[in-house]
């Protein structure tokens, strides 16, 4: 299914693979949300592997994104776009999964801040 995609739509922004340390909070930062390594980002969303079951994070809600302890943009409107377990990765807790997020509406200096994050914690293009 992925292959189709990639041959007849093309995604609107690019996605670049982030740094170790760069993570999402579900939930808002300042309020203990869960916490997850972020994989990859745009400026239309982002994508993360979790350990447990669907149920346990939001379809849709809040997140922040964070580096090195300090969170960039915090309290971004998200929904799911896809959450699928990955094969063949068991492990003492369950299976691991992907999640991807695509970002609601952002404003102007949200997303310079996007922009900025991005930058700062990317390091190289995603296919």
């Amino acid at each position: 299914m992925g292959i189709f995609r990639r041959l007849f739509k093309s995604r609107s922004h690019p996605r670049f693979y982030t740094n170790k340390g760069v993570v999402v909070v579900i939930g808002p930062y300042d309020s203990g949300g869960r916490e997850v390594q972020l994989l990859d980002i745009s400026e239309g969303g982002c994508a993360f592997i979790y350990n447990g079951t669907k149920e346990e994070l939001k379809e849709s809600g809040m997140l922040s994104l964070v580096a090195d302890n300090v969170p960039y943009l915090d309290r971004v409107d998200f929904h799911t776009a896809s959450d699928c377990p990955l094969p063949d990765t068991p492990n003492k807790a369950g299976w691991l999964r992907r999640r991807g997020l695509e970002f609601k509406w952002i404003g102007d200096t949200d997303r310079k801040r996007l922009k900025t994050f991005i930058k700062d914690n990317s390091i190289g293009r995603a296919s």
